[in-house]
């Protein structure tokens, strides 16, 4: 199973992989391994006090969205197939919500909320595989 989405299927297609379902697209657009690579690094960065705590998890979070765009571009890309640009979108969309869920350089923010960034969390879990596919697929 590849990284990215397979939104449509030709019946000419010697090929064994099927359309996309519901898990699957949620597996594809959370980006688990970034996300590990947070949790590592935020529990690295708790250590630390007062503003280079701050800092080092702002950098951290950052970091993490470059990563997020450019491995899930890595994944996603096939010869002949143009680039996934939702899939990677919405992967990095998913590890904001997911380190804002978590807390993170949010929770220092006077808005910041667990409750509400929970249920944030659970709601763009369960919707984000229901969105349609992008338009002018390539498959």
């Amino acid at each position: 199973m590849g990284r990215r989405i397979v939104w449509s299927e030709y019946q000419s297609s010697k090929s064994a992989e099927t359309v996309d379902g519901y898990s699957e697209r949620l597996l594809k657009y959370i980006p688990a391994d970034v996300v590990s690579f947070w949790l590592a690094g935020n529990g690295l960065v708790q250590s630390q006090v007062g503003e280079t705590r701050i800092g080092a998890l702002w950098l951290l979070f950052v970091i993490g969205l470059v990563l997020s765009a450019l491995w899930t571009r890595k994944l996603t890309s096939e010869p002949g197939q143009a680039t996934a640009w939702q899939q990677i979108i919405l992967s990095c969309v998913s590890f904001f919500v997911w380190v804002f869920a978590i807390g993170g350089p949010f929770a220092e923010l006077p808005f910041y909320d667990p409750f509400w960034s929970s249920l944030l969390l659970l709601i763009y879990t369960a919707a984000v595989p229901l969105l349609p596919a992008p338009p002018l697929t390539q498959q």
